[in-house]
């Protein structure tokens, strides 16, 4: 008879499992911020230069652009804007990129349940 033994360590996976998902967090706000930064309106680039990941403890993640006109240039639908640029410029990459940022959430907590 074959005998096996396994000594499961829940918290230590759990404590990696959050670490890995705040890391997949950020990993994939950057990819929504560098998707939509290709979209954004250019005009003189303060917009695009705006744009910034910010986590917190909880290993949320968030993608922000914190120029005065951002919000304006995101709704407004009467603004032109030159090809390939457009308003909803992070709304339209979130939906797009979607797989993406899962994809790249799970390689990282993936690879943190590995260590």
């Amino acid at each position: 008879m074959t005998r096996f033994r396994l000594d499961w360590d829940g918290e230590r996976v759990a404590a990696q499992v959050r670490r890995g998902a705040g890391l997949g967090s950020k990993a994939a706000a950057e990819l929504l911020l560098e998707e939509a930064n290709r979209r954004v309106p250019l005009e003189k680039g303060r917009l695009r230069e705006s744009g910034q990941v910010t986590t917190d403890a909880a290993g949320k993640a968030a993608v922000s652009y914190s120029d005065p006109n951002a919000v304006r240039q995101h709704e407004d639908p009467y603004y032109k804007h030159d090809p390939g640029r457009s308003r909803k410029y992070l709304e339209i990459p979130m939906l797009t990129q979607r797989p993406a940022m899962l994809r790249v959430m799970s390689r990282t907590v993936r690879n943190f349940l590995r260590r």
